[in-house]
């Protein structure tokens, strides 16, 4: 048989016995923290005890009856050997401790990394969502803005042709013929505030009014919303609220301009004061 064919099991029996299941030493090894337990530091009778191996044919590793001094010294080497061997085990207790705590803390490591790079994705997208919800916002914004220009125009355009068809018949007075004299007569032409370009103020601020129409007041309906004005009466020298749909826009606008034009409010009037705090507290300024 080859030497890399033979297993170790026949040498560990041959070592086993060379110590022998019946040695001093083996004994002392498997029994010495029962041994010391029991004397619980007294001194051992070490001539008693040498008796008693005797008794029970214990050997030195001679082969012969240990002697006092021959149990003293194995003993001690005993005592030497398990110390190494405990320490040796508490270096690799440690040792896997050490290598488990590496570990988790890599471990805790790539899951700090995995979550922060979520955390990192999630806040990413949501930065692109609010960014793509503003833009669809200020298109629609836009978009409406536009239409109400266009509107804006539209009419004044149709006013503009209808000043002048009036003047064509105020100067050709034949060509009124059948027509209503009392409704030529009682046009009143419209005006435009002397207002501040203000950034954030609507068109509708600067549109031209009849100034022959009564203010809006407080619980009027709108004719527009259907809904009643909640917040006060029109303001002289400000847009009539008769141009708006909702009572907000007109705050906002209104705010605005009473901001332009005063420095604090102690300077404005007891209903430009309410409509302005109306406006601050409803978040439209």
């Amino acid at each position: 048989m080859s030497a890399t064919g033979i297993g170790i099991e026949g040498a560990l029996e041959a070592l086993d016995g060379a110590a022998g299941v019946a040695s001093v030493r083996a004994w002392m090894e498997r029994h010495r923290e029962a041994l010391l337990a029991h004397q619980d530091g007294r001194r051992i009778n070490w001539r008693a005890l040498c008796d008693w191996f005797a008794s029970v044919g214990l050997l030195n590793g001679k082969g012969q009856t240990p002697s006092v001094r021959c149990a003293q010294l194995t003993w001690y080497r005993v005592g030497k050997w398990l110390e190494r061997r405990n320490e040796r085990a508490a270096e690799r207790a440690a040792e896997t401790l050490r290598l488990e705590a590496e570990r988790e803390s890599e471990k805790a490591a790539i899951q700090a990394e995995i979550r922060q790079r979520r955390e990192a994705e999630a806040a990413e997208k949501a930065a692109l969502r609010d960014k793509m919800e503003k833009t669809e916002r200020a298109a629609a914004w836009r978009r409406q803005e536009a239409a109400h220009v266009a509107e804006h125009n539209q009419r004044m355009a149709a006013e503009a042709e209808a000043r002048k068809a009036r003047a064509a018949t105020v100067a050709n007075p034949q060509s009124t013929a059948g027509h209503n004299a009392a409704a030529l007569t009682g046009d009143t032409p419209l005006v435009t505030l002397d207002l501040p370009k203000i950034v954030g103020v609507s068109y509708r601020a600067y549109e031209p009014f009849d100034p022959s129409l009564p203010p809006v007041r407080k619980g009027e309906i709108n004719p527009l919303s259907g809904n009643a004005w909640e917040f006060g009466d029109d303001l002289p020298g400000y847009p009539s609220k008769r141009g708006y749909e909702f009572e907000d826009d007109w705050l906002r606008d209104v705010g605005r301009l009473l901001r332009a034009r005063h420095n604090t409010t102690s300077s404005m009037t007891e209903d430009e004061k309410f409509a302005f705090r109306i406006a601050r507290g409803r978040g439209r300024l």
